[in-house]
């Protein structure tokens, strides 16, 4: 697992996990600042498997680099002590092979500036470096990779930055001009270009600029030194920093005469969104559009280098196929949904690796010990993993706040009183999860656990709608209101947006349909493909729509919640939600750098939001995944699983 997904993004899963275009979240499984966007239910019962709906932007790319010559020499753990995560390699470890992995979907756009989905950021995470990562047991320590080291002012407000020498871009050729160049070092300027793109405010990336707004400037000391300078206390500074990664100026500004609105519209029309050149472990080789991604490990990568030596990504949309592929071995690793993981692995070519959450590191470390020396049974193909990362997925109905259908919160609650949310954790989950009240979830302490999750009832409901003036007057079986006070009584009639591709959507939008159908309310379920979808989100042209964030470990709810992101199109507050009180309790939040005072003023923000019903919040997801067993070192760590640790023997290669 990545260490971008952490800080920022609280990255919108979008129920694929719901990572939808545009909307960026902190996320941690990839601790990288890139919001995570919506993605489908689908996405995250596969694993939060980060994958989309792909719908590549050309027809045929093949990407031809000037790769330095392969080796299979990899270093040892002690060569890099002072590298992330180091002491997790192991010492045994076999260099080469292949993963095949099946991925939902994808846009097509490789720019994480512009493109916060979550297959973008899965992609940018193995073949872009950020200054340090999170420790795999200890998600609070930050360890070096780009960074050579760094200190911090005693106020906290200045952290400056000794980069590593000779970290070296990835050679490619150029989209646009066919152009071929060459290796080309990462220093400070590359981070100065960051923060200057970022600050374009022609560029769309608001939901990755929320988070910087604090920050003064970033200044370059020398070539390799850079100071980044906040204004004042902010309680995610550190991960903010620590977790940036550079931009190449040379790939994306190519013409020094470009204007600043000339280079903004470069970043959302080039071609260069169709490829990425990065500093990290992997480069992109090639894709074929709908049908699959080449990485291939990059031989001059500056750190100790992953085991697997080619990732390919097969684009397949419907989880029965996938399971049918992992079966055969036309892919080694996809993400289970609830239901193939209690319904469909359950034969003998199964096993389950962490039968319990609770203590899946310690059964996972147990197992590959018993791997290694050879004492697993033979009589199975695939092993299955379920955990509970920090990060956790969650789930929720979305309703636009500027519809007059939504606009009072007494109708959004009535809304949750007739979702029986206990009925689809048993029917359609399978009790995987759990049901959620607020905002944060897991083990997140900024939760409040006086707010209990409003109970299915439909009798109050229908109550407190009538005492709210919705009654049948035509007595056609739905309900009408007088919305906009010129007499006219409107029916009380609303799409809820789902992607197509998602079975899940389908199975609770079902349950929910029936239910409102009683009380009065007709709810249509609008399966869209999924770039319709997001184009819709984008633009708030929707009136219901079913979606999910990815958790982050240190939640600031600004990027979803404040005010000020409310009438942007293309932001993470993409219902238009505007609340005075919410926003102070942000914007202190923020300030505060003492946890037990920032945890009170988030309390009262979890009760805040969950009295307003913004959402209907549903439930938060577990991890489930099935690969096959010729992989060596799958663990569970607290911040997850990282495939970077992963080799195979070369007898089964």
């Amino acid at each position: 697992m990545s260490d971008r997904s952490g800080c920022m993004i609280a990255i919108l899963v979008m129920i694929l996990i719901c990572n939808i275009v545009g909307f960026y979240l902190f996320i941690d499984s990839n601790s990288r600042y890139t919001v995570a966007v919506a993605e489908n239910n689908e996405k995250i019962d596969n694993l939060s498997n980060n994958l989309e709906k792909l719908e590549l932007q050309v027809s045929n790319i093949k990407i031809t680099q000037a790769i330095p010559s392969d080796t299979d020499s990899s270093p040892t753990p002690s060569q890099f002590s002072s590298f992330a995560n180091s002491e997790f390699r192991p010492t045994n470890a076999e260099s080469g092979g292949i993963s095949t992995q099946a991925i939902s979907g994808f846009s097509g756009n490789l720019n994480g500036l512009i493109r916060g989905e979550a297959t973008t950021s899965m992609i940018e995470t193995a073949c872009t470096d950020t200054l340090a990562a999170r420790n795999l047991m200890d998600p609070t320590k930050f360890e070096p990779k780009l960074a050579e080291k760094w200190d911090i002012s005693e106020d906290g407000l200045v952290y400056t930055i000794k980069l590593r020498e000779g970290v070296m871009w990835q050679p490619y050729t150029d989209p646009v001009t066919g152009e071929k160049i060459p290796e080309k070092e990462v220093t400070s300027d590359d981070f100065i270009f960051y923060w200057d793109t970022i600050n374009n405010l022609e560029v769309p990336c608001e939901s990755i600029r929320t988070y910087f707004k604090l920050v003064k400037t970033i200044e370059k000391i020398d070539r390799y030194t850079f100071k980044v300078v906040w204004s004042e206390p902010y309680a995610l500074a550190s991960e903010l920093t620590l977790l940036l990664n550079p931009l190449p100026k040379h790939y994306y500004r190519p013409d020094p005469n470009w204007t600043d609105s000339e280079f903004a519209a470069q970043m959302i029309t080039s071609k260069r969104n169709q490829f990425i050149v990065g500093c990290g472990a992997y480069y992109l080789d090639s894709w074929k559009k709908g049908q699959s991604l080449t990485l291939k490990r990059y031989e001059n990568y500056y750190g100790p280098k992953p085991y697997i030596k080619e990732i390919r990504y097969k684009v397949m949309p419907e989880p029965n196929v996938q399971l049918v592929e992992l079966k055969k071995g036309g892919i080694d690793l996809m993400g289970l949904s609830t239901e193939q993981w209690v319904k469909e692995t359950s034969s003998n070519e199964f096993k389950t690796i962490t039968p319990n959450i609770d203590t899946a590191i310690e059964d996972s470390v147990a197992w590959n010990a018993l791997k290694e020396a050879g004492k697993t049974p033979k009589d199975y193909t695939i092993e299955k993993y379920q955990y509970e990362p920090p990060a956790i997925s969650w789930f929720y109905i979305a309703y636009n706040l500027k519809n007059p259908l939504f606009a009072d919160k007494a109708v959004r609650t009535a809304l949750t009183m007739l979702t029986d949310r206990k009925r689809i954790m048993k029917d359609v989950r399978h009790n995987f999860g759990k049901i959620i009240a607020g905002p944060f979830v897991g083990a997140s302490p900024f939760i409040d656990h006086s707010v209990k999750p409003i109970p299915f009832n439909p009798e109050e409901a229908i109550a407190l709608l009538k005492k709210n003036g919705w009654e049948d007057t035509d007595s056609d079986g739905i309900l009408d209101k007088d919305l906009n006070g010129d007499g006219v009584r409107e029916p009380f009639k609303y799409s809820l947006m789902i992607t197509s591709s998602s079975t899940v959507s389908r199975k609770f939008g079902a349950i929910i349909q029936a239910d409102l159908k009683k009380a009065g309310i007709q709810m249509d379920l609008a399966p869209l493909e999924w770039s319709v979808f997001v184009d819709k989100i984008e633009n708030k042209s929707f009136q219901a729509c079913s979606l999910g964030w990815t958790g982050v470990l240190n939640p600031d709810p600004y990027q979803i919640w404040h005010s000020s992101q409310a009438d942007k199109n293309q932001s993470s507050n993409f219902i238009g939600f505007k609340n005075a009180r919410a926003d102070e309790l942000i914007e202190e939040g923020r300030r505060t750098i003492d946890p037990v005072k920032r945890t009170k003023l988030m309390h009262e923000f979890y009760r805040l939001i969950h009295d307003e019903q913004p959402y209907t919040f549903l439930f938060s997801a577990v991890s489930l995944r099935g690969q096959n067993k010729r992989f060596y070192n799958n663990r569970v760590y607290k911040l997850g699983m990282d495939d970077n640790l992963t080799w195979i023997p070369k007898l089964t290669k």
